[in-house]
């Protein structure tokens, strides 16, 4: 097929193809069928015109002119019926109104006076003319004009002069139908401003009816793939969404003799997933009551099927303020909770195997020690040294096992914090200074405060250990105390590496360590949790300030 063939026969064939497969509902459809039937209205009612002339006994009357008259309607008929007006434009229809103009004339003439009323039929083409797309300007003209012919065709075709009421008669016809016109042609263009009007909120609101299907669809769809567990109910509590995966976590908590239970039959227990929860303890009864829920841990279901949970919720308001409905999200973290108590369970475990050679270290060393006579002073001080950091050692042993059991606890009793920090600065200053970083004690020699001395001496050795092991060559670290307004205040400053912004709020968290000394340094992440542990038993705080490549600063407060 040849390139002006497939440019060319699509044009060719559009007006065909168009009016062929035309729908009867369609505009094109209605127009042709509306021009038939108007034709074919006006048609009836001036044949029925015709023939009541014909019959009446007057001798006025034209019978040639009623037949031509008759003769011109049905071949306008005909035109109407067998024309494609869906392949023409819109104008060329008017041509059916004039003709019929033309033919309300002929009758007209040859009535005579025998059918008076006959000048009226001329309102139906003049109503035609008015319901057209015609401008009302256009179409007021158009009237005028055709019925100006109307009325003057008698007076001509007779060859006689208009005298009296015959010149009001050639006046008045034209003006009332062209007022009839203009009040058709106004009518109408009104009713198809408020029909384009329609459509065009019937297209708004079916593409809103479309946006609104196609957000469902999405929302189902997100809620459906997400794997979190989603419910959404109402002020009164009844369900009125819920996705699967929270059907999956609602299956799980139901008894085995209830398929369909709700909330308060649910198996739920507490975090000790022995304990049931109370109605009032439960998630959506707490939701639903106007309560936020914000990570709450709760068990569902019996062993060896029971799932951790933790719940969320947010409240719905109206325009008012009054509780329209809560959202309440359920995340299944059974692998994270048993992925942690895996690990107490191991830092329990490796606690207690280091107690075993830990006590044999200590015991040696004090056998050392009660030797000191026999010993060079210097190796003596080693070994002091030595023996404090097993002891900080087996503490902190002891200390996993506290924090894993909850039992941690101080006891505070007047104390000279000054000798406490001495001490810890003592223990931290052979690594400094094999590290190339100047350790400085600014601290009072003599500061009484009522804290447990164990415990800050560990605070501190750990905050000293950190600050020269993220330090570099050439560094210094400060520590400094003062009592200020009733409080005790320590510092640890150092002029290390620092922390990332992003990273300070997870400084005391468990088992964190930081991305920047993952691969450079050992530990595990729990110093700083058992620093915060101590600080928070004495009723202190601390705090942490750092800058990348600058440096970072510790600063306790702890009242008295």
């Amino acid at each position: 097929m040849s390139s002006r063939t497939v440019t060319e026969s699509p044009a060719a064939e559009r007006p065909r193809a168009r009016c062929a497969g035309t729908s009867p509902g369609s505009g094109e459809a209605v127009r042709q069928r509306s021009i038939i039937l108007t034709q074919m209205g006006l048609t009836a009612i001036l044949m029925i015109t015709v023939l009541l002339g014909l019959v009446t006994d007057d001798a006025d009357a034209l019978p040639a002119f009623f037949l031509a008259g008759a003769l011109l309607s049905l071949g306008v008929s005909t035109s109407a019926a067998v024309l494609p007006w869906c392949r023409l434009h819109p104008r060329w229809s008017l041509v059916l109104p004039l003709l019929n103009f033309l033919v309300v004339g002929l009758v007209r003439f040859g009535a005579g006076e025998t059918l008076s009323g006959v000048g009226l039929l001329a309102a139906l083409p003049a109503v035609w003319i008015g319901a057209s797309h015609l401008g009302t300007a256009s179409a007021v003209a158009l009237t005028f004009g055709a019925t100006a012919v109307l009325v003057s065709l008698p007076p001509i075709l007779r060859a006689a002069p208009v005298l009296g009421g015959g010149i009001v008669g050639l006046v008045l016809l034209p003006v009332v139908l062209t007022g009839l016109t203009w009040f058709v042609s106004s009518l109408t263009k009104e009713n198809r401003r408020s029909q384009e009007a329609v459509l065009v909120s019937e297209r708004a609101l079916r593409r809103s009816v479309q946006d609104v299907r196609m957000r469902e669809r999405l929302l189902r769809t997100v809620l459906e793939t997400v794997r979190v567990g989603l419910l959404v109910v109402d002020p009164d509590g009844h369900d009125t969404l819920m996705n699967a995966r929270q059907r999956e976590l609602h299956n799980t908590a139901a008894p085995e003799d209830n398929a369909d239970p709700d909330e308060s039959q649910l198996l739920l227990y507490g975090p000790d997933r022995v304990s049931a929860l109370t109605p009032a303890e439960r998630p959506v009864h707490r939701a639903i009551s106007g309560e936020d829920l914000e990570d709450v841990q709760i068990w569902a279901g019996d062993p060896p099927a029971q799932r951790a949970i933790s719940v969320s919720s947010r409240s719905m308001r109206d325009d008012d303020g009054s509780l329209a409905g809560t959202v309440v999200s359920f995340n299944d973290i059974t692998d994270l909770m048993l992925a942690l108590q895996s690990k107490d369970h191991f830092l329990s475990n490796i606690s207690h195997e280091f107690r075993t050679p830990l006590t044999s270290i200590l015991g040696y060393l004090d056998v050392t020690l009660e030797l000191g006579g026999e010993l060079p002073e210097e190796a003596v001080g080693y070994l002091e040294i030595a023996r404090r950091n097993a002891m900080r050692l087996e503490r902190l042993v002891e200390d996993f096992l506290a924090i894993n059991a909850g039992t941690f606890e101080v006891r505070p009793v007047p104390t000279d914090v000054g000798a406490v920090l001495a001490d810890a600065a003592a223990s931290s200053l052979v690594r400094a200074n094999r590290a190339g970083i100047t350790l400085t004690n600014r601290a009072p020699a003599s500061l009484s405060a009522v804290v447990d001395g164990e415990r800050i001496g560990q605070v501190v050795d750990n905050l000293l250990s950190n600050a020269v092991k993220y330090n570099r060559p050439g560094g210094d670290v400060t520590l400094d105390a003062s009592m200020d307004d009733g409080e005790l205040r320590i510092t640890v400053e150092d002029t290390g590496i620092g922390i990332a912004p992003e990273e300070l709020q997870q400084v005391f968290d468990r088992f964190f360590r930081s991305a920047s000394i993952r691969s450079s340094a050992t530990g595990v992440g729990l110093g700083l949790l058992i620093t915060r542990s101590i600080i928070s038993e004495h009723h202190g705080s601390i705090s942490v300030t750092s800058e990348l490549g600058v440096g970072t600063r510790f600063s306790i407060a702890l009242p008295q």
